[in-house]
């Protein structure tokens, strides 16, 4: 019997190999764990014990999944590394490599400013490209990523808001309905992605089915750099609108009844009720949401590369699908240290964001503080 060219067979070697080094790989860990318990209580014999130990493997996957990449990043930058020299950074070739043609300060400085400029005989002669057409510059990306970003936020929290305050209301069947909401937030979006490429199609999409059973014209959704920008929109709104719902109705939940019992007695109408009692009890439900979704929406990858790939003519391209075709794409330059360079970039843009609009919003401040 097999499945996907997968047979019984082998899976049970698959399984003989890998269980063991499962095994040893947990008592491993438990053993570990024990002694760094019997060194931190016996040792050092500090009270934080068992919490030292319990955060110990939690603190060690930050620094192997989140520090050291960081900073291996920022060395990357302030490297030459193509894919031709890919084997000098490996820690089994090193040696065979000179290190002042690995890193230096001029390679930075090359590296960052490919990300803006194009530089001919030491003079800037204009902005730099990224991708192939003449106009994926960074200050073109960077626009089209702004209007990305704010569009699909805006449309994520109104609508998000819009069905949590309708959710929060006394109507039948409301487990089926928020349910149904969340659906989109629950479905793989690779899946996702496909399945609306088709639904976009031009002949056969049911985006164009409904357009014509309504008396319109038919859209070439996917072939219409305008159109397909809008698809691509109208996609991630959908797959982002049940997170806000879900944020937005828990936060709805916890305000106590008894403020709009006495706003109603006060006579305040239900604009007055919303503006004065729930948007204010909200705020650190939503500065915290919004600055989420500004940086999920930023580098969201994914849609663009399975609804529409960047096209057509990579008009749907933002800054992070400009990154990842800069590294591993078609249009790849092979230089993984203007990639680094340029990743740091947006990562310094999105921390800029996310400093003043956290700042300036008073989303680290308490409900009452005024």
């Amino acid at each position: 019997m097999e499945f996907s060219g997968l047979s019984i067979e082998i899976i049970l070697n698959t399984l003989q190999v890998l269980l063991p080094l499962l095994i040893i790989l947990v008592i491993g860990v438990i053993a570990l764990e024990v002694g760094l318990y019997l060194f931190l209580a016996r040792v050092i014999k500090t009270k934080y014990a068992l919490p030292y130990t319990l955060l110990a493997p939690a603190f060690v996957a930050l620094v192997v999944f989140m520090i050291y990449p960081l900073i291996f990043n920022v060395l990357l930058a302030f490297s030459n590394l193509e894919r031709s020299t890919f084997a000098c950074y490996s820690p089994v070739s090193l040696g065979t490599c000179e290190l002042d043609h690995l890193y230096g300060l001029d390679y930075a400085i090359q590296n960052f400013s490919d990300v803006f400029f194009r530089v001919r005989d030491g003079e800037i002669v204009g902005w730099g490209r990224l991708l192939r057409t003449a106009d994926s510059t960074f200050p073109v990306l960077l626009g089209r990523t702004a209007i990305w970003t704010i569009t699909n936020v805006v449309f994520h929290f109104g609508i998000g808001m819009a069905l949590a305050i309708i959710m929060n209301q006394k109507i039948r069947f409301k487990g089926i309905y928020r349910a149904l909401i969340v659906i989109p937030w629950a479905i793989p979006s690779v899946i996702v992605g496909l399945t609306w490429r088709q639904e976009f199609h031009a002949q056969y999409g049911f985006v164009n089915v409904l357009i014509q059973a309504l008396g319109g014209q038919p859209v070439s959704w996917l072939d219409e750099p305008t159109a397909a920008f809008i698809a691509v929109i109208f996609v991630n709104v959908w797959l982002g609108v049940p997170f806000y719902m879900i944020m937005l109705l828990g936060g709805m939940q916890s305000i106590p009844a008894d403020y709009y019992e006495a706003a109603n007695i006060d006579g305040a109408s239900a604009w007055q009720r919303f503006n004065g009692i729930t948007m204010p009890l909200l705020r650190p439900i939503i500065i915290p949401a919004v600055t989420l979704d500004v940086i999920w929406t930023f580098n969201k990858l994914d849609v663009i590369f399975l609804v529409t790939g960047g096209g057509p003519q990579e008009s749907t391209n933002i800054l992070v699908s400009a990154l990842y075709n800069a590294a591993f794409g078609p249009a790849a330059t092979t230089e993984l240290g203007f990639a680094a360079a340029f990743s740091i970039i947006i990562f310094i843009i999105l921390f800029i964001f996310a400093l003043v609009w956290i700042t300036t919003s008073g989303g680290l401040k308490e409900i009452y503080d005024r």
